[in-house]
């Protein structure tokens, strides 16, 4: 698979110049790298238009500082000197990165570690000495593993308490395969960016689960999930993986297995305990084991499947035979290159023995590229009693080839149909609708009448799904005479928009009446009827349900050009010029993309797309750095324009719910409508399992706050359990935004959290020549562990003025590239829920 991810996350990356050999005097000569000759390293080149703090909206000085603490510096440098600052695996790249900086970088590894050469000065005879293996690794002795724990947990979800459409299957699941981080070396999205784009996930309520896709031979093949991806992920009630990449196809080799494959005096694998400790210590929910580390060479040439098996059940006796929960819920899903679970007649046994072992030994298995749901059908039989068909996933890959090609076409996206990789088709065959003029068949396929009950079915996977920005990346290119600012803005909104569509197909609106083909054909008279998403079988999770007695979201996705957030008053205050990437602090994303109908229709009677659709808004936050919008496309620039619909009431359905619980909910919704679209007719809607109609709206109170936003607030209480929750408006000329909902039990009591920080140390400080500093922060119980809602900001003070530097939820933070001397930091804490803000100062 590594061959495909290979050409789809090309990237190239600056990195500073050091030093090689070093003459010492009368010595022998020293080899390796002189980190105290390193230079600086340039942040221009992964935050190019970013023009400094000092360049956003100053702030005043808070008046309501609660507390004032003294930061306790515990090593002050000029580089990091690793011989008594361990960070773990670092490549060479990571070493000319960090030692100058001092950022926490995302974890990766590769099992004998790296060479010590890379990390500093050695002798000749020490040139291929290695150092930091596997094997050694402990979350107390890696200064960058506490950046990469995540805080959030596993939210609970449901299945939504009604469907969107009848072809919905809740039994099936989906997962999503992303390079969210396209390149794993000198990657530090755990602490964030200061730019506005970064590849993101935000369709979670289709994803059960997510792999955090990457690796390479020179990079680390053993890769947890960055914390900010975990955070955001297990917020939306998503699991998600780590991946283990054996890949022979780009240079792994025997001897790079090493402490991957050492046993102790049993005979137990070293490995399998760093790994299981690894995701326990991290907060993920297991591994991807992409099992292909003989490339295109005989099996066994470089490591035999049947070791990796041992591996495995080994693996399975841990997990399942522990007496931590958090363990014995940990997960292993596995594929090979060319794996498939076809039966051979002739000789009664599988065809692929490697592909029926790994299946029978994890918890989960990814055939791959052209397998479909018929082609396991047989094995399930022939094995049946000890078989699952639904531990089986099948894979859309989502980049496409053509003639041997990458193939990124956003006319194609959202056209795929995906029953084939989940059922088993009445026909034997595909049945031939059409051919596209690039001689791809255009197929299509009949099922039984209900889908839902057939005897064999598989679960459905998305490779590559990070196409969608590529997408985006690709048509921004393309502008002209916009900065690279405003072409950042319009790659999130595109990529969002493309992203849809994979989910909820090409009109980005499910219906009844949606339809897809089997193609990769660039025919666009051929395919241009068709819609289908893999929402049309996969049936939308929910946070919403009565495990969460309390729900806020602000939508963000964790990115913005500028931050809105709120005072000590509780008014809204933006800080422009600030672009940002942090999904450390998403939020919660709506569970349907985009279901909107008027008000009189049936509930299968759903507006197209080219009337209004939704958007993400990074123009008109609320707070954070974006809203959700109703509009009608977007201009070059990622600015949403206006719908002009009839006149008349609609129904915007934002979220998916099951609340079975008959108590009373409050709902509250910060929006801001433009154009003629009339703020007193906004209401409160919901929907529940009583009868068919098509919504209830609810007789709300509208208040007006600041800025053209208007908080509409109301309390539904239904005898039948609620299935969605929305917002009704008025037709006309305009757009409606979303920047904030929240929705409780009427008898949940929100309480203020105590933020009893009573110390802050920086571990490490970086000074250097050129008046740059970066601290390591590592705060002391700012948190409750319950705390899903709150954050901070960070900022620094300068001439009686202060200016934004950073943004987390977590213990430890770092704040990079200070340039000039500032005496005092001060940190605003932000519970949202509570709309409650206090000021704690640090002196530095």
């Amino acid at each position: 698979m590594k061959k495909l991810l290979t050409i789809l996350s090309a990237v190239v990356l600056t990195t500073p110049t050091l030093s090689l050999i070093v003459s010492c005097g009368n010595s022998s000569k020293l080899l390796g790298t002189d980190l105290s000759d390193v230079n600086d390293y340039d942040w221009s080149s992964e935050e190019p238009y970013f023009k400094g703090y000092q360049n956003s909206t100053s702030q005043s000085i808070p008046t309501s500082v609660e507390k004032e603490l003294n930061l306790d510096k515990q090593n002050s440098r000029s580089y990091i000197d690793y011989s008594n600052f361990s960070t773990g695996f670092k490549t060479e790249k990571d070493v000319l990165k960090q030692t100058t900086t001092g950022v926490p970088l995302n974890s990766h590894f590769l099992p004998n570690g790296n060479y010590k050469k890379d990390m500093e000065l050695v002798e000749k005879k020490d040139y291929f000495k290695e150092t930091n293996s596997i094997l050694d690794w402990d979350i107390n002795s890696d200064k960058d593993a506490k950046y990469n724990v995540s805080r959030i947990p596993l939210q609970k979800t449901t299945k939504t308490a009604e469907k969107w459409v009848s072809s919905q299957d809740p039994d099936l699941l989906e997962m999503n395969m992303s390079t969210i981080i396209p390149s794993t070396s000198m990657g530090n999205q755990i602490v964030g960016y200061n730019k506005s784009f970064e590849r993101s996930i935000n369709n979670y309520q289709y994803n059960d689960v997510t792999v955090s896709w990457g690796g390479a031979i020179d990079e680390g093949i053993i890769l947890p999930p960055a914390a900010n991806e975990v955070q955001k992920a297990h917020l939306n009630g998503t699991k998600i993986l780590g991946n283990i990449f054996l890949d022979g196809y780009h240079g792994l080799k025997v001897e790079t297995l090493r402490d991957f494959l050492k046993k102790d005096s049993n005979g137990n694998y070293l490995l399998v305990n760093k790994l299981v400790n690894m995701a326990k210590d991290y907060q993920f929910d297991g591994w991807f084991w992409n099992n292909e580390p003989n490339g295109s060479l005989p099996e066994g040439t470089i490591l035999s499947y049947k070791t990796v098996i041992e591996i495995m059940q080994q693996w399975n006796n841990v997990v399942k035979n522990s007496n931590d929960p958090y363990i014995r819920n940990l997960l292993l899903y596995t594929y090979k290159n060319n794996g498939t679970l076809l039966w051979n007649d002739k000789t009664n046994e599988p065809t692929n023995d490697e592909s029926a072992a790994l299946y029978e030994n994890s918890d989960y298995y990814l055939t791959d590229f052209g397998q479909f749901a018929p082609h396991s059908e047989e094995y399930m039989e022939k094995t049946k009693g000890k078989k699952d068909p639904l531990k089986v996933f099948n894979m859309y890959n989502a980049g496409g080839w053509v003639n041997n090609k990458i193939y990124y076409d956003e006319d194609n996206l959202g056209r795929y149909d995906t029953k084939l990789l989940a059922y088993t088709p009445t026909n034997d065959e595909p049945i031939v609708s059409g051919t596209g003029n690039d001689g791809q068949d255009v197929y299509t396929m009949e099922y039984s009448d209900d889908t839902t009950k057939d005897k064999h079915k598989n679960n459905i996977s998305i490779f590559a799904s990070h196409v969608s920005a590529d997408i985006a990346s690709q048509l921004s290119d393309k502008l002209e005479g916009v900065s690279e600012e405003y072409k950042d803005i319009y790659k999130l909104v595109a990529s969002n928009y493309y992203d849809d569509m994979m989910y909820t197909g090409h009109n980005r609106s499910i219906t009844e009446e949606d339809k897809g083909v089997i193609t990769y054909t660039s025919d666009k008279s051929v395919v241009k009827d068709y819609s289908y998403g893999v929402g049309n079988i996969i049936q939308e999770n929910t946070v919403l349900n009565d495990f969460n007695d309390v729900f806020f979201t602000n939508f963000s996705t964790g990115n913005g050009k500028m931050f809105n957030s709120l005072d000590e008053n509780g008014k809204v205050k933006s800080i422009d010029n600030y672009p940002w990437s942090n999904s450390n602090i998403g939020d919660v994303q709506p569970t349907y993309k985009w279901k909107i109908d008027k008000v009189g229709t049936s509930s299968t009677e759903q507006l197209t797309s080219d009337k209004v659709s939704g958007y993400y808004d990074y123009y008109n936050p609320y707070l954070k750095g974006n809203s959700i919008s109703l509009g009608n496309g977007f201009n070059n620039k990622g600015e949403i324009q206006d719908f002009n619909l009839d006149t008349g009431s609609y129904n915007w359905w934002i979220m998916g719910t099951n609340y079975q619980s008959k108590k009373n909910k409050t709902v509250e919704m910060i929006v801001k409508p433009t154009g003629n679209v009339n703020k007193d007719k906004l209401k409160i809607i919901y929907d529940d399992t009583s009868d068919n109609s098509n919504g209830k709206s609810v007789n709300s109170k509208v208040t007006e706050l600041d800025n053209g936003w208007y908080k509409v607030s109301a309390t539904i209480n239904s005898d039948s359990a609620i299935s969605k929750i929305g917002l009704q408006f008025n037709g006309g000329k305009g757009t409606l935004k979303v920047g904030q909902m929240k929705v409780v039990d009427s008898s949940f009591k929100t309480k203020s959290n105590n933020y009893n920080i009573d110390s802050v140390s920086s571990e490490l400080d970086i000074k250097r020549e050129s008046g740059f500093k970066g601290y390591r922060l590592n705060f002391n119980n700012i948190f409750e562990d319950n705390d899903l809602y709150s954050y901070y900001e960070i900022y620094a003070e300068d001439n009686d003025k202060m200016y934004r530097i950073s943004e987390s939820n977590k213990n430890d933070y770092y704040i990079k590239n200070l340039n000039w001397d500032t005496s005092k930091l001060y940190v605003k804490i932000v519970n949202n829920l509570n709309n409650e803000v206090k000021w704690i100062s640090i002196n530095i």
